[in-house]
């Protein structure tokens, strides 16, 4: 009787010592799971900014008129040109060689410190046209999707967030740098928010530093009108 008792002793540790070691082999793999599978919280924008240098792209490309790269995720991503007027990377590329779709265009008066920036690049029915996908803000809930600029410049990175979107057709005061027609360069931002097709509930102040992307009309019935993008850098 006792021999039947501690046979049936011992197959009862044996079972709970099988029991215990195969809970501790899964509780193994799943830890091991979770480390391997585990996402690295890394934005996209940090891994492109690693990427992106300008004095390479100079190097790289053999031209100093580079000056900046300017990103929107999931929007646009491009080199920035600089001439020595606004003609000439309208229709050449970063080789120099013509090119009708152009290059993005800072322009010539600006150094990429100035308080207002302006960019130019071409739009129209072709899908690969640098600007070409700015029309899309005219609605709004692209916008909420899509409301940061990126700009990527000798001296690091530049962040804006977008306060206006529009389509000009008639008053080209944007254009101006330094004198806005009697207004104070506050006045003048003011105005620029208060045409956009929609609020975006941003407040501005005159220490502000902007960027305005501008790129024509897709339409050719509206060949003047412009969609202007104006951000805020924060």
């Amino acid at each position: 009787m006792k021999k039947i008792i501690l046979r049936i002793i011992t197959v009862l540790l044996l079972i709970c010592l099988i029991i215990i070691t195969i809970i501790h082999f899964k509780d193994k793999n799943n830890n091991t799971n979770n480390i391997v599978e585990k996402p690295i919280n890394t934005p996209e924008t940090t891994i492109v900014e690693e990427k992106i240098n300008i004095n390479d792209l100079r190097k790289q490309y053999n031209n100093n008129d580079i000056v900046a790269y300017i990103e929107i995720p999931e929007v646009i991503g491009t080199i920035v040109m600089q001439g020595e007027d606004n003609d000439y990377y309208l229709n050449h590329d970063v080789n120099h060689n013509y090119d009708i779709k152009g290059s993005v265009i800072l322009d010539y008066r600006n150094t990429i410190n100035d308080r207002k920036l302006l960019l130019y690049g071409h739009s129209g029915k072709e899908q690969d046209l640098p600007f070409l996908p700015l029309k899309n803000y005219i609605d709004k809930a692209f916008y909420d999707l899509h409301d940061t600029i990126y700009l990527y410049t000798t001296e690091g990175k530049k962040t804006y967030k977008i306060f206006s979107a529009y389509i000009e057709d008639s008053d080209y005061d944007y254009v101006n740098l330094n004198n806005f027609n009697g207004l104070t360069y506050l006045e003048h931002i003011n105005k620029l928010k208060s045409k956009s097709l929609y609020d975006t509930g941003i407040t501005l102040k005159e220490e502000d530093h902007i960027i305005i992307l501008q790129t024509c009309s897709t339409n050719s019935i509206d060949a003047h009108k412009y969609y202007l993008i104006i951000g805020k850098e924060i």
